[in-house]
């Protein structure tokens, strides 16, 4: 069950509301509305962070809101789409409604108050928003609130809109407020909303439109003092105008905010496909008055850095030191504060010693005659303990006799260090032998404990030398001596060690000679790597420095004939691996001199190539044949695996895979699309706009799906179907073949498909539309209209990406713009010579004669020269 609990406040006496409900544990709030409040959660059941949204109570002043809110919340829950916020759970628990929704980190796409985005960015975020809408419509959604802060950024960049449900509950509610405001956010809203009228989809483009704007500009277009006078211009105000430098852009935000609903785009799909042509345009270089970097296009936009600060759902703060603190509340245990500890420490010590001196100098003094009988006992008892301890040293003054000349010659021999032996004159027989006639006497027993001890300083010297036999053999004796102890364990481990790595040494240096025999060098296991482990227990050990120097003139071999094959790889490894073990080896300085030589003349043949291959990517060459810009690409980095600019190359392949790939997508081809976007994949699976494809991809596939699930067109749908295949076709012989956006050729026949999706005059006039640019091309070129002219070749580039007719068409339009610059020459017109070269270029930078009239335009004399 919810229960609302109790928790002490950072101000003592303020105790906030914390709700809990089962299943989900909160970490902290990450906003507050009216309406709602959202936390971050973890969903317990399947651990992964949710945003859990709690309505608030207020909201069951209508009995019939809770029902409805659940309905529409799980109708919501059935969208699954990449660009529509996940909806978990949705459920009530006592007077709280919740859901728990996918939780995107990136915050909203646009903060309050913040600057611009990038052209990039807003025209990716308008087009991915733009699907997400698409998809609504066809599912009979329609958001009714779409505004920056319902367009949410995940890590990764990409965007996602939320609040469906919540939207379509307020708004089924009731169309007007208490104060007869309508429902929504007056700064996003289509005229027909304003006026409360019935909506569709086409109301939520509209609102997608201004979000547009307002990331372009920095600001919403309309601004009044009120809500209703911001509702009243949305419906008067005529579409604003972009700043000049965006003002190609303009069109774009026409086709969104047009006050007519049948003047806009009339579905999603609509306005991300003419997204995707204005950014297919600038990353092309056509659209050359954007502030932007073609660069920009075709990787994901940066997460916003400035994102909405959390408030937690509870503070923490030091615990008030009131006696009367709440006996609930959580608290950490106290030790106290450590100077009134150490003051109770010191007052106690201070106490003791007082009392020690005045227990002192409360002491009586003695009788004198008292203190004389003391001191003659102590004296009496001191002079008999000398006695017993220096037992030993008074028998020295008793009368010679067998023992004492034995313990006599015993000390001679172990001051001679003659400390064991079998002729009866070593220290430990001569000290044994005493022990015999007096098993008590202190003299020889230590004695055989001074003899155990220089046995034993003896194996340690021996040891130290390598003499592992004495050093064995004077341990055991000590230990015999000395019954044991950490002294003789110390030594008799010492020795075991030093006998294993003799062994250890033994087998290593067969192990390493193996590994040299068999070629096997380098790694782990190899031959230097063994010699190395022997020089680090015996860094003098002459076998295995010969054996190391052995296995780096083996390296040197190794480069030697890999600088003969031409790999260059192997050679650089083999050389680095010589500098690790051997940084003084005689022949490394040649041996790198002869690699910067080969380096040198492989880096000028591999320029060369890569030179050859992007000439062939600019071509239309892409792939499929041995000499294509990908199978160049994919040669220069099977010899420079680390050449950027052939990795570059690559992934400019990619994308021209991922541009054939919308094109099928555009000419509803999944199949032939798929196969496209998976060579993408394979040359750069990174590729920022190949996610976005794929999902494009996959919703295509839906809608084909839904569309053979659509009942037959009615009459209308066949009336409307006949205008757009008439206009397309008056569209494309008055020369509008793709431009300009919504009324031009293609557009009309996509509108008409949209209808009929196997429409074949509609099929017919789309796979004519290259066709037609080919014609006019010829027709152009003749004339020697050559901007016409190269406007048709992007048209077929455009409408057939892969039509093998590109390469032969930019080659024949190169050498017009190539007579022309020659003729301008002549007549000393370096301006416009100038410019025909630059086109030249642009299309053929191979053509051998570029080289001869840019010379020539270098010797033109400037004007007034």
């Amino acid at each position: 069950m919810l229960r609302p609990t109790l928790q002490r406040g950072i101000v003592h006496g303020y105790r906030p509301l914390v709700i809990e409900i089962p299943g989900y544990r909160l970490l902290r709030q990450l906003g507050r509305g009216g309406m709602a409040t959202v936390y971050l959660a973890v969903q317990e059941s399947v651990d992964r962070e949710v945003a859990l949204k709690i309505m608030s109570p207020a909201l069951l002043v209508d009995p019939n809101f809770g029902e409805r809110f659940l309905r529409e919340a799980k109708i919501a829950a059935r969208l699954h789409h990449r660009h529509v916020v996940g909806i978990h759970d949705v459920s009530r628990v006592g007077d709280y409604h919740y859901i728990a929704m996918e939780y995107l980190a990136g915050g909203p796409v646009l903060s309050k108050d913040g600057p611009p985005r990038p052209v990039s960015f807003a025209l990716r975020v308008t087009r991915e928003i733009a699907g997400a809408v698409n998809y609504a419509q066809q599912k009979g959604f329609i958001h009714r609130d779409i505004k920056p802060d319902n367009i949410l950024l995940r890590d990764d960049g990409s965007s996602a809109l939320t609040d469906f449900g919540i939207a379509r509950a307020n708004d089924s509610a009731t169309r007007m407020t208490r104060t007869g405001s309508v429902v929504g956010t007056p700064h996003y809203m289509s005229p027909e909303q304003a006026r409360g009228k019935q909506l569709d989809g086409r109301a939520d483009l509209y609102s997608l439109g201004v979000v547009l704007y307002e990331m372009l500009v920095g600001r919403v277009p309309y601004h009044a003092e009120d809500s209703l006078a911001v509702g009243i211009m949305h419906i008067t105000q005529p579409v604003p105008r972009l700043p000049d430098s965006l003002a190609v852009l303009q069109p774009l935000v026409d086709g969104f905010m047009a006050k007519d609903p049948s003047d806009r785009f009339q579905t999603g799909n609509d306005a991300a496909l003419a997204i995707a042509r204005y950014e297919q345009a600038i990353a092309s270089g056509e659209l050359e008055g954007l502030e932007v970097s073609p660069s920009d296009f075709g990787r994901e936009a940066r997460v916003l850095e400035t994102r909405i600060s959390p408030t937690p759902l509870t503070q923490h703060s030091p615990r008030p030191a009131s006696a009367d603190a709440d006996p609930r509340g959580r608290s950490d245990p106290s030790m106290g504060r450590l100077e009134e500890i150490m003051a109770a420490t010191d007052d106690h010590i201070m106490r003791a010693s007082r009392i020690s001196r005045g227990k002192a100098k409360a002491k009586p003094r003695r009788n004198r005659v008292r203190v004389g009988l003391l001191i003659a006992l102590l004296a009496f008892a001191g002079g008999g303990f000398l006695v017993w301890k220096h037992q030993d040293r008074l028998r020295a003054f008793l009368p010679n006799t067998e023992l004492n000349d034995i313990l006599a010659r015993a000390q001679q021999a172990l001051d001679a260090d003659r400390l064991e032996g079998g002729s009866g004159d070593s220290a430990r027989e001569l000290f044994q032998a005493a022990r015999t006639l007096d098993p008590d006497n202190d003299i020889a027993r230590r004695g055989l404990r001074n003899v155990g001890e220089k046995l034993l300083a003896r194996a340690r010297d021996a040891l130290a030398r390598g003499e592992l036999a004495p050093a064995r053999q004077a341990a055991a004796a000590a230990r015999e001596l000395l019954g044991g102890g950490a002294a003789v364990d110390e030594i008799d481990k010492a020795i075991a060690a030093q006998d294993a790595r003799g062994t250890q040494t033994e087998s290593l240096l067969a192990a390493a000679q193996a590994e040299f025999d068999a070629g096997r060098l380098l790694g782990d296991g190899g031959a230097i790597a063994l010699y190395q482990r022997m020089l680090a227990s015996d860094p003098d050990n002459a076998l295995a420095k010969a054996g190391i120097s052995r296995s780096v003139d083996a390296l040197a071999v190794l480069a030697r004939t890999a600088f003969e094959a031409g790999d260059m790889a192997v050679a650089a490894a083999r050389i680095d691996d010589i500098a690790r073990v051997m940084p003084d080896y005689p022949a490394l300085p040649d041996l790198r001199a002869q690699l910067g030589k080969l380096r040198e003349s492989a880096a000028a043949s591999l320029a060369k190539d890569i030179d050859r291959a992007e000439a062939q990517l600019r071509s239309g060459r892409i792939s499929g044949e041995a000499d294509s810009a990908q199978s160049l690409f994919e040669s220069a980095l099977k010899r420079d695996p680390d050449n950027a600019r052939a990795r570059a190359g690559l992934r400019r392949v990619a994308q021209s895979f991922v541009v054939q790939a919308r094109a099928a997508l555009e000419d509803s081809n999944p199949g032939s699309a798929e196969r496209l976007l998976n060579q993408a994949a394979a040359l750069a699976p990174e590729l920022g706009d190949l996610r976005a494809a794929r999902v494009d991809l996959r919703e295509l596939r839906e809608r084909l799906a839904i569309a053979a699930e659509r009942p037959p067109p009615s009459p209308a749908d066949l009336e409307r179907l006949r205008s757009l295949i008439a206009e397309a076709a008056q569209a494309s012989e008055a020369g509008r073949l793709i431009n300009p956006p919504g009324n031009s050729a293609y557009d009309k026949y996509r509108a008409a498909l949209a209808i009929d999706g196997d429409n074949q005059d509609a099929l017919n006039g789309l796979n004519q539309l290259p066709v037609r640019a080919r014609q006019q091309f010829d027709l152009f070129l003749a004339d020697g209209a050559l901007n016409r002219a190269q406007g048709m070749l992007e048209v077929v580039r455009q409408t057939a990406p892969a039509d093998p007719s590109i390469a032969s068409m930019s080659e024949r339009l190169a050498n017009a713009w190539l007579d022309l610059a020659d003729k301008r020459i002549g007549e000393k017109q370096s301006a416009d010579a100038s410019r025909a070269l630059q086109s030249a270029r642009s299309l053929a930078p191979e053509n051998p004669r570029l080289a001869r009239l840019e010379q020539a335009l270098r010797e033109l004399s400037p004007p007034g020269g």
